[in-house]
Protein backbone atom coordinates (compact mmCIF):
# COMPACT_ATOMS: atom_id res chain seq x y z
CA UNK A 1 0.00 0.00 0.00
CA UNK A 2 1.24 4.00 -0.95
CA UNK A 3 0.41 7.10 0.35
CA UNK A 4 -2.92 8.15 0.08
CA UNK A 5 -1.62 11.51 -0.95
CA UNK A 6 1.05 9.82 -3.15
CA UNK A 7 -1.05 10.18 -6.24
CA UNK A 8 -1.90 13.80 -5.71
CA UNK A 9 1.75 14.42 -5.57
CA UNK A 10 2.47 12.51 -9.31
CA UNK A 11 -0.52 13.52 -10.90
CA UNK A 12 -1.26 17.41 -9.69
CA UNK A 13 0.74 18.43 -12.71
CA UNK A 14 -2.20 17.64 -15.15
CA UNK A 15 -4.19 19.70 -12.51
CA UNK A 16 -2.40 22.47 -12.56
CA UNK A 17 -1.98 22.60 -16.54
CA UNK A 18 -6.09 22.23 -16.98
CA UNK A 19 -6.35 24.77 -14.60
CA UNK A 20 -4.13 27.94 -15.99
CA UNK A 21 -5.38 27.10 -19.30
CA UNK A 22 -8.95 27.26 -18.61
CA UNK A 23 -8.12 30.89 -16.68
CA UNK A 24 -6.36 32.13 -19.58
CA UNK A 25 -8.61 30.63 -22.67
CA UNK A 26 -11.29 32.39 -21.14
CA UNK A 27 -10.92 35.78 -22.36
CA UNK A 28 -9.79 34.83 -25.44
CA UNK A 29 -13.07 32.52 -25.99
CA UNK A 30 -15.01 35.45 -24.83
CA UNK A 31 -13.76 38.08 -27.69
CA UNK A 32 -14.07 35.14 -30.51
CA UNK A 33 -17.80 34.25 -29.34
CA UNK A 34 -18.39 38.38 -29.52
CA UNK A 35 -17.12 38.24 -33.04
CA UNK A 36 -18.63 35.52 -34.52
CA UNK A 37 -21.99 36.38 -32.45
CA UNK A 38 -21.80 33.04 -30.61
CA UNK A 39 -24.02 34.50 -28.09
CA UNK A 40 -26.69 33.45 -25.58
CA UNK A 41 -29.88 35.60 -26.04
CA UNK A 42 -31.69 36.52 -22.97
CA UNK A 43 -35.49 35.21 -23.48
CA UNK A 44 -38.52 35.65 -21.03
CA UNK A 45 -38.48 31.87 -19.65
CA UNK A 46 -35.64 29.60 -19.66
CA UNK A 47 -33.26 32.32 -20.61
CA UNK A 48 -33.94 35.60 -17.43
CA UNK A 49 -30.54 37.49 -17.75
CA UNK A 50 -30.55 40.83 -18.74
CA UNK A 51 -28.01 41.13 -21.71
CA UNK A 52 -26.56 38.34 -24.31
CA UNK A 53 -23.91 36.17 -22.85
CA UNK A 54 -21.00 34.86 -24.57
CA UNK A 55 -20.65 31.01 -25.16
CA UNK A 56 -17.64 29.10 -25.97
CA UNK A 57 -16.50 28.90 -22.35
CA UNK A 58 -17.47 25.25 -22.96
CA UNK A 59 -14.82 24.86 -25.88
CA UNK A 60 -12.26 26.33 -23.40
CA UNK A 61 -12.74 23.84 -20.91
CA UNK A 62 -12.53 21.13 -23.64
CA UNK A 63 -9.50 22.48 -25.10
CA UNK A 64 -8.00 22.83 -21.35
CA UNK A 65 -9.30 19.30 -20.30
CA UNK A 66 -7.26 17.98 -23.63
CA UNK A 67 -4.25 19.43 -23.13
CA UNK A 68 -3.95 17.61 -19.64
CA UNK A 69 -4.73 14.63 -21.41
CA UNK A 70 -2.32 14.93 -24.29
CA UNK A 71 0.49 15.74 -21.78
CA UNK A 72 -0.21 12.28 -19.92
CA UNK A 73 -0.29 10.41 -22.91
CA UNK A 74 3.56 12.08 -23.87
CA UNK A 75 4.11 10.50 -20.22
CA UNK A 76 3.42 7.15 -20.99
CA UNK A 77 -0.14 7.46 -19.15
CA UNK A 78 -2.11 4.20 -20.41
CA UNK A 79 -2.62 5.00 -24.11
CA UNK A 80 -5.33 2.03 -24.88
CA UNK A 81 -7.58 3.80 -22.14
CA UNK A 82 -6.89 7.46 -22.33
CA UNK A 83 -6.19 7.90 -25.91
CA UNK A 84 -10.49 6.97 -26.40
CA UNK A 85 -11.51 8.93 -23.70
CA UNK A 86 -9.88 11.99 -25.31
CA UNK A 87 -11.09 11.89 -28.59
CA UNK A 88 -14.76 10.88 -27.28
CA UNK A 89 -14.71 13.75 -25.25
CA UNK A 90 -13.58 16.27 -28.06
CA UNK A 91 -16.11 14.70 -30.04
CA UNK A 92 -18.83 15.17 -27.31
CA UNK A 93 -17.60 18.62 -26.74
CA UNK A 94 -18.17 19.32 -30.87
CA UNK A 95 -21.52 17.87 -30.78
CA UNK A 96 -22.40 20.25 -28.30
CA UNK A 97 -21.00 23.11 -29.64
CA UNK A 98 -22.66 22.70 -32.98
CA UNK A 99 -25.39 22.96 -30.84
CA UNK A 100 -24.73 25.84 -29.24
CA UNK A 101 -23.84 27.66 -32.72
CA UNK A 102 -26.65 26.15 -34.93
CA UNK A 103 -28.95 23.80 -33.28
CA UNK A 104 -29.16 20.24 -33.34
CA UNK A 105 -32.62 17.90 -32.97
CA UNK A 106 -32.69 15.73 -29.40
CA UNK A 107 -32.88 12.66 -31.95
CA UNK A 108 -29.62 13.72 -33.80
CA UNK A 109 -27.90 14.10 -30.33
CA UNK A 110 -28.87 10.74 -28.66
CA UNK A 111 -28.35 9.16 -31.70
CA UNK A 112 -24.54 10.68 -32.23
CA UNK A 113 -23.80 10.86 -28.70
CA UNK A 114 -24.57 7.00 -27.88
CA UNK A 115 -22.39 6.31 -31.54
CA UNK A 116 -19.90 7.96 -29.98
CA UNK A 117 -19.82 6.58 -26.01
CA UNK A 118 -20.47 2.97 -27.56
CA UNK A 119 -17.19 3.45 -30.11
CA UNK A 120 -15.45 4.68 -26.47
CA UNK A 121 -16.56 1.82 -24.42
CA UNK A 122 -15.51 -1.03 -27.15
CA UNK A 123 -11.79 1.03 -27.92
CA UNK A 124 -11.25 1.33 -24.37
CA UNK A 125 -12.36 -2.21 -23.35
CA UNK A 126 -14.19 -0.46 -20.96
CA UNK A 127 -18.42 -0.76 -19.55
CA UNK A 128 -18.41 -4.35 -20.25
CA UNK A 129 -18.46 -5.81 -16.31
CA UNK A 130 -21.22 -3.24 -15.61
CA UNK A 131 -23.88 -6.05 -15.01
CA UNK A 132 -21.10 -7.89 -13.18
CA UNK A 133 -20.94 -4.56 -11.01
CA UNK A 134 -24.62 -4.63 -10.53
CA UNK A 135 -25.36 -8.33 -9.70
CA UNK A 136 -22.25 -8.73 -7.54
CA UNK A 137 -23.89 -7.27 -3.91
CA UNK A 138 -27.58 -8.86 -5.18
CA UNK A 139 -25.70 -12.18 -5.38
CA UNK A 140 -23.86 -11.76 -1.63
CA UNK A 141 -26.95 -10.26 0.14
CA UNK A 142 -28.81 -13.32 -1.07
CA UNK A 143 -26.18 -15.77 -0.10
CA UNK A 144 -25.62 -13.79 2.61
CA UNK A 145 -29.11 -13.37 4.58
CA UNK A 146 -31.34 -16.53 2.37
CA UNK A 147 -28.12 -18.92 1.28
CA UNK A 148 -29.25 -18.60 -1.71
CA UNK A 149 -26.71 -18.72 -4.50
CA UNK A 150 -27.50 -17.06 -7.50
CA UNK A 151 -25.19 -18.19 -10.76
CA UNK A 152 -23.20 -15.23 -12.58
CA UNK A 153 -24.97 -14.09 -15.89
CA UNK A 154 -23.37 -15.71 -18.77
CA UNK A 155 -20.78 -13.43 -21.23
CA UNK A 156 -23.07 -13.21 -23.73
CA UNK A 157 -25.73 -11.85 -22.26
CA UNK A 158 -23.35 -9.45 -19.47
CA UNK A 159 -21.53 -7.91 -22.01
CA UNK A 160 -23.95 -6.67 -24.69
CA UNK A 161 -26.35 -5.91 -21.89
CA UNK A 162 -23.33 -3.95 -20.25
CA UNK A 163 -22.78 -1.88 -22.82
CA UNK A 164 -26.08 -0.92 -22.94
CA UNK A 165 -26.43 0.41 -19.79
CA UNK A 166 -23.06 1.96 -20.24
CA UNK A 167 -24.17 4.51 -22.84
CA UNK A 168 -27.53 4.66 -20.75
CA UNK A 169 -25.21 5.95 -17.68
CA UNK A 170 -22.85 7.99 -19.89
CA UNK A 171 -25.54 9.73 -21.82
CA UNK A 172 -27.37 9.80 -18.85
CA UNK A 173 -24.28 11.83 -16.82
CA UNK A 174 -24.45 14.67 -20.03
CA UNK A 175 -28.23 15.34 -19.48
CA UNK A 176 -27.95 15.48 -15.89
CA UNK A 177 -25.18 18.23 -16.05
CA UNK A 178 -26.62 20.26 -18.75
CA UNK A 179 -29.88 20.37 -16.53
CA UNK A 180 -27.91 21.57 -13.72
CA UNK A 181 -26.32 24.17 -15.66
CA UNK A 182 -29.00 26.51 -14.97
CA UNK A 183 -27.55 29.86 -12.78
CA UNK A 184 -24.18 31.58 -12.50
CA UNK A 185 -21.42 29.04 -11.52
CA UNK A 186 -23.46 25.71 -10.54
CA UNK A 187 -22.67 23.56 -13.30
CA UNK A 188 -18.98 24.34 -13.05
CA UNK A 189 -18.73 24.87 -9.56
CA UNK A 190 -20.62 21.11 -8.81
CA UNK A 191 -18.41 19.15 -11.14
CA UNK A 192 -15.22 20.54 -9.81
CA UNK A 193 -16.51 19.09 -6.51
CA UNK A 194 -17.75 16.07 -8.22
CA UNK A 195 -14.49 15.23 -9.88
CA UNK A 196 -12.17 16.27 -6.85
CA UNK A 197 -14.53 13.73 -5.00
CA UNK A 198 -13.36 11.03 -7.98
CA UNK A 199 -9.90 11.84 -7.64
CA UNK A 200 -10.24 11.25 -3.93
CA UNK A 201 -11.65 7.87 -4.57
CA UNK A 202 -9.21 6.93 -7.76
CA UNK A 203 -6.09 7.64 -5.01
CA UNK A 204 -7.58 5.43 -2.23
CA UNK A 205 -8.06 2.78 -4.60
CA UNK A 206 -4.24 3.48 -6.11
CA UNK A 207 -3.50 3.37 -2.97
CA UNK A 208 -4.24 -0.46 -2.47
CA UNK A 209 -3.19 -1.10 -6.19
CA UNK A 210 -6.96 -1.75 -7.12
CA UNK A 211 -6.44 -2.07 -11.10
CA UNK A 212 -2.53 -0.96 -12.31
CA UNK A 213 -3.88 -0.04 -15.59
CA UNK A 214 -7.09 1.76 -14.84
CA UNK A 215 -5.72 3.99 -11.71
CA UNK A 216 -3.72 6.28 -13.73
CA UNK A 217 -6.92 7.13 -15.83
CA UNK A 218 -9.03 7.47 -13.37
CA UNK A 219 -6.53 9.73 -11.77
CA UNK A 220 -5.47 11.98 -15.13
CA UNK A 221 -9.51 12.19 -15.92
CA UNK A 222 -10.30 13.67 -12.58
CA UNK A 223 -8.07 15.96 -11.67
CA UNK A 224 -7.84 17.23 -15.20
CA UNK A 225 -11.49 17.86 -15.52
CA UNK A 226 -11.52 19.71 -11.69
CA UNK A 227 -8.60 21.91 -12.90
CA UNK A 228 -10.19 22.93 -15.82
CA UNK A 229 -13.56 23.46 -14.32
CA UNK A 230 -11.85 25.87 -11.44
CA UNK A 231 -10.53 27.52 -14.37
CA UNK A 232 -13.34 28.27 -15.57
CA UNK A 233 -15.50 29.32 -12.12
CA UNK A 234 -13.88 33.10 -11.62
CA UNK A 235 -15.25 33.67 -15.27
CA UNK A 236 -18.40 32.04 -14.34
CA UNK A 237 -19.57 32.89 -11.22
CA UNK A 238 -22.49 35.01 -10.31
CA UNK A 239 -22.49 37.97 -12.42
CA UNK A 240 -21.64 35.79 -15.28
CA UNK A 241 -19.18 36.92 -17.78
CA UNK A 242 -19.20 33.64 -20.10
CA UNK A 243 -21.25 30.64 -20.64
CA UNK A 244 -20.03 27.24 -20.73
CA UNK A 245 -22.77 25.85 -23.15
CA UNK A 246 -23.31 22.32 -24.18
CA UNK A 247 -19.95 22.38 -25.31
CA UNK A 248 -19.14 22.32 -21.57
CA UNK A 249 -21.97 20.71 -19.80
CA UNK A 250 -21.77 17.54 -22.14
CA UNK A 251 -18.19 17.12 -21.92
CA UNK A 252 -18.53 17.58 -17.93
CA UNK A 253 -20.95 14.97 -18.16
CA UNK A 254 -19.02 12.27 -20.20
CA UNK A 255 -16.04 12.44 -17.96
CA UNK A 256 -18.40 12.01 -15.28
CA UNK A 257 -20.27 9.10 -16.85
CA UNK A 258 -16.78 7.46 -18.33
CA UNK A 259 -15.05 7.90 -14.42
CA UNK A 260 -18.61 6.23 -12.87
CA UNK A 261 -17.79 3.18 -15.68
CA UNK A 262 -14.51 3.18 -14.68
CA UNK A 263 -14.68 2.68 -10.95
CA UNK A 264 -16.85 -0.48 -11.91
CA UNK A 265 -14.27 -1.83 -13.74
CA UNK A 266 -13.82 -5.04 -11.92
CA UNK A 267 -17.02 -5.82 -11.69
CA UNK A 268 -17.19 -4.46 -7.50
CA UNK A 269 -20.39 -2.89 -7.24
CA UNK A 270 -19.14 -0.84 -3.70
CA UNK A 271 -17.15 1.41 -5.80
CA UNK A 272 -19.53 2.01 -8.52
CA UNK A 273 -21.81 2.82 -6.11
CA UNK A 274 -19.10 5.05 -3.91
CA UNK A 275 -19.03 7.08 -7.45
CA UNK A 276 -22.24 7.05 -7.72
CA UNK A 277 -23.09 8.58 -4.79
CA UNK A 278 -20.29 11.80 -5.38
CA UNK A 279 -22.92 12.28 -8.64
CA UNK A 280 -25.88 12.20 -6.38
CA UNK A 281 -26.78 16.08 -6.84
CA UNK A 282 -27.16 16.23 -11.12
CA UNK A 283 -29.00 12.98 -10.44
CA UNK A 284 -31.31 14.70 -7.86
CA UNK A 285 -32.21 17.55 -9.63
CA UNK A 286 -32.86 15.52 -12.89
CA UNK A 287 -35.17 12.54 -11.38
CA UNK A 288 -37.20 15.71 -9.66
CA UNK A 289 -37.80 17.47 -12.41
CA UNK A 290 -38.53 14.38 -14.79
CA UNK A 291 -40.82 13.13 -11.92
CA UNK A 292 -42.22 16.57 -11.48
CA UNK A 293 -43.27 17.15 -15.03
CA UNK A 294 -44.83 13.29 -15.24
CA UNK A 295 -46.93 14.32 -12.23
CA UNK A 296 -48.12 17.37 -14.02
CA UNK A 297 -49.26 15.67 -17.10
CA UNK A 298 -46.57 16.56 -19.27
CA UNK A 299 -43.35 15.80 -21.38
CA UNK A 300 -40.58 14.69 -19.02
CA UNK A 301 -38.52 16.35 -21.57
CA UNK A 302 -40.10 19.86 -21.85
CA UNK A 303 -37.76 22.39 -20.28
CA UNK A 304 -39.13 24.98 -17.52
CA UNK A 305 -37.99 27.11 -15.00
CA UNK A 306 -38.50 24.73 -11.64
CA UNK A 307 -36.17 22.80 -11.32
CA UNK A 308 -34.01 22.19 -7.52
CA UNK A 309 -32.01 25.25 -7.71
CA UNK A 310 -34.96 27.75 -9.20
CA UNK A 311 -36.96 26.58 -6.08
CA UNK A 312 -34.52 28.11 -4.18
CA UNK A 313 -34.63 31.23 -5.40
CA UNK A 314 -38.73 31.34 -6.11
CA UNK A 315 -38.28 30.96 -2.01
CA UNK A 316 -35.97 33.50 -1.55
CA UNK A 317 -32.45 32.88 -1.20
CA UNK A 318 -30.37 34.65 -4.12
CA UNK A 319 -28.60 32.99 -6.96
CA UNK A 320 -25.38 33.01 -4.88
CA UNK A 321 -26.69 31.59 -1.75
CA UNK A 322 -28.55 28.54 -3.83
CA UNK A 323 -25.11 27.89 -5.68
CA UNK A 324 -23.28 27.61 -2.66
CA UNK A 325 -26.18 25.64 -0.81
CA UNK A 326 -25.69 23.48 -3.79
CA UNK A 327 -22.00 23.51 -3.16
CA UNK A 328 -22.45 21.88 0.54
CA UNK A 329 -25.21 19.58 -0.57
CA UNK A 330 -22.31 18.41 -3.07
CA UNK A 331 -19.65 17.84 -0.64
CA UNK A 332 -22.04 16.22 1.50
CA UNK A 333 -23.21 13.55 -0.98
CA UNK A 334 -19.29 12.94 -1.94
CA UNK A 335 -18.53 12.19 1.92
CA UNK A 336 -21.21 9.62 2.08
CA UNK A 337 -19.91 8.40 -0.93
CA UNK A 338 -16.46 8.18 0.29
CA UNK A 339 -17.68 6.36 3.14
CA UNK A 340 -19.23 3.71 1.18
CA UNK A 341 -15.81 2.94 -0.14
CA UNK A 342 -13.73 3.53 3.31
CA UNK A 343 -10.92 0.55 3.64
CA UNK A 344 -9.57 0.02 7.31
CA UNK A 345 -5.80 -0.05 8.22
CA UNK A 346 -6.04 -3.99 7.69
CA UNK A 347 -7.11 -3.76 4.29
CA UNK A 348 -10.83 -4.55 5.33
CA UNK A 349 -13.83 -2.37 4.15
CA UNK A 350 -15.20 -0.55 6.74
CA UNK A 351 -18.80 -1.32 4.78
CA UNK A 352 -19.33 -3.94 3.30
CA UNK A 353 -20.72 -4.55 -0.07
CA UNK A 354 -23.90 -6.08 1.54
CA UNK A 355 -24.35 -3.41 3.63
CA UNK A 356 -23.16 -0.91 1.09
CA UNK A 357 -26.52 -1.05 -1.43
CA UNK A 358 -28.74 -0.31 1.40
CA UNK A 359 -26.71 2.14 2.76
CA UNK A 360 -27.27 4.08 -0.84
CA UNK A 361 -30.75 3.22 -0.79
CA UNK A 362 -31.17 4.71 2.66
CA UNK A 363 -29.83 7.70 1.52
CA UNK A 364 -32.15 7.64 -1.55
CA UNK A 365 -35.21 7.01 0.19
CA UNK A 366 -34.29 10.38 2.65
CA UNK A 367 -33.54 12.53 0.20
CA UNK A 368 -36.78 11.78 -1.84
CA UNK A 369 -38.64 12.13 1.37
CA UNK A 370 -37.05 15.23 2.26
CA UNK A 371 -37.99 16.45 -1.21
CA UNK A 372 -41.35 15.22 -0.72
CA UNK A 373 -42.06 17.45 2.66
CA UNK A 374 -40.06 20.86 1.23
CA UNK A 375 -42.51 20.43 -1.80
CA UNK A 376 -40.07 20.53 -4.20
CA UNK A 377 -42.08 17.35 -5.92
CA UNK A 378 -44.74 19.91 -6.77
CA UNK A 379 -43.77 23.34 -7.31
CA UNK A 380 -45.82 26.09 -8.62
CA UNK A 381 -45.65 26.54 -12.64
CA UNK A 382 -43.09 29.41 -13.13
CA UNK A 383 -43.61 28.63 -17.06
CA UNK A 384 -46.09 31.54 -17.25
CA UNK A 385 -44.35 34.35 -14.84
CA UNK A 386 -42.34 36.26 -17.88
CA UNK A 387 -40.44 37.47 -15.60
CA UNK A 388 -36.92 38.74 -16.52
CA UNK A 389 -34.38 39.52 -14.15
CA UNK A 390 -30.62 41.19 -14.51
CA UNK A 391 -27.23 39.81 -14.91
CA UNK A 392 -27.10 39.18 -10.74
CA UNK A 393 -29.80 36.95 -10.68
CA UNK A 394 -29.59 33.42 -12.28
CA UNK A 395 -28.64 32.88 -16.33
CA UNK A 396 -30.29 29.43 -17.65
CA UNK A 397 -29.50 27.31 -19.82
CA UNK A 398 -31.42 26.63 -23.08
CA UNK A 399 -32.88 23.24 -21.64
CA UNK A 400 -35.96 22.64 -23.91
CA UNK A 401 -34.76 21.00 -26.51
CA UNK A 402 -31.71 20.22 -26.02
CA UNK A 403 -30.92 17.04 -24.00
CA UNK A 404 -29.79 13.88 -24.78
Amino acid sequence: MSSFWEPLRHYQLYGWTSFVLALVLMPLAMRVARRFRVMDYPDTFLKPHARPIPYLGGTAICLAWAAALVLALSRGVEVRLLLPMLLGGLAISTLGLIDDVRGVSPKTRLLVGAVVVLAVLISAGAGFRLVDAITHPIAKFSAYFFGVQIPPVPEVIAIPVSLLISVFVVLGACNSTNLIDGVDGLCGGVTGIISFGFFMLASWLASWGYSPPGDPVRLVLAISMFGAALGFLPWNFNPARIFMGDAGSMLLGFNCGMLILLFAEKGIARWMIGALMIFALPVFDTTLAMFRRWRAGRSIFEGDRSHFYDQLIHRGWSVRQTVLICYGLTVLFGAIGLLVTWIGPNGVPVIRTRYAVPLYGLVCVAVALGASLAGLTHPEDKRHTGVATNSDSSSATAEAGSQL
